[in-house]
């Protein structure tokens, strides 16, 4: 990866993961731009091969989740950070989840550490809304913490995708083939961990149904995944919108 392009994407990875982390951009950051997909997308972009960017992004999304909302790794950390690196050193999707679970736990933890810091701009803002200062309460809620989180989210990830490049690669040079053979097993082992979980948190009797449902249209039909998203999702939106009518009418 030459120099500039390196330094557009250092940037551009930074941003993102400060925009996500740190609720900049409210609940459509921290689910949309934080997704690994969507950091996959742009990091292939910058880089010139989407495709490869979106595959890598779609193999830390299903190896890397939060079952039940908890976060016990960050999947915008592993991405943001692990991603252009592998692209830049051609990693395969297996071992690119394997370096992805560490860096996703260092970010689980950098998560806590925002929280913590952001306590005390919450006291802070209690006092302006007792004295009735509308500025005050307002700088504490929108202004100080995205500029304190700034180095905490933003510097880590960037020098991350400046100088993780040459220690990738002087790794895969020195490390035995067995190792990294071990490391693409353990990568592909991830994902289905990470579907298994899915499953079970959401394998309520009443699911089952529409489970068996899209792995029947998908099988005979042949549906790729974006025809099958929308299927589902027109599927969802009409069982939602049922249960809201009924509610509606008392029903």
């Amino acid at each position: 990866m030459e120099g500039t392009q390196l330094f557009i994407m250092a940037i551009a990875m930074g941003i993102m993961y400060w925009l996500a982390r740190g609720m900049i951009g409210g609940y459509f950051a921290l689910f949309f731009i934080a997704s690994p997909i969507a950091i996959g997308v742009v990091a292939g972009l910058i880089y010139g091969d989407v495709t490869n960017g979106l595959i890598l992004g779609g193999g830390i999304a299903a190896g890397i989740i939060a079952p039940g909302g908890n976060l016990p790794t960050d999947s915008a950390l592993a991405a943001t950070t692990v991603i252009p690196i592998a692209l830049a050193t051609s990693l395969s999707v297996e071992q690119a989840i394997a370096f992805a679970v560490p860096m996703g736990l260092i970010g689980a933890f950098v998560t806590n550490l925002r929280k913590m810091l952001n306590v005390v701009f919450v006291h802070k803002a209690d006092e302006c809304a007792a004295k009735g200062d509308l500025k005050g309460l307002r700088n504490c809620a929108v202004i100080y913490p995205p500029l304190v989180e700034l180095p905490l989210l933003f510097l880590p990830v960037f020098l991350v995708v400046m100088f993780g490049q040459d220690a990738m690669t002087a790794f895969m040079n020195n490390v035995p083939t067995w190792v990294m053979h071990g490391m693409e097993v353990a990568g592909g082992v991830m994902p289905a961990i990470g579907f298994a979980l899915i499953m079970n948190m959401i394998g309520k009797p009443r699911m089952i149904p529409y489970t068996i449902i899209g792995f029947i249209l998908v099988k005979s039909l042949g549906l790729n995944n974006v025809t099958a998203g929308l299927v589902a999702g027109s599927i969802a939106f009409l069982v939602v919108m049922g249960f809201a009518r009924k509610e509606k009418e008392g029903v």
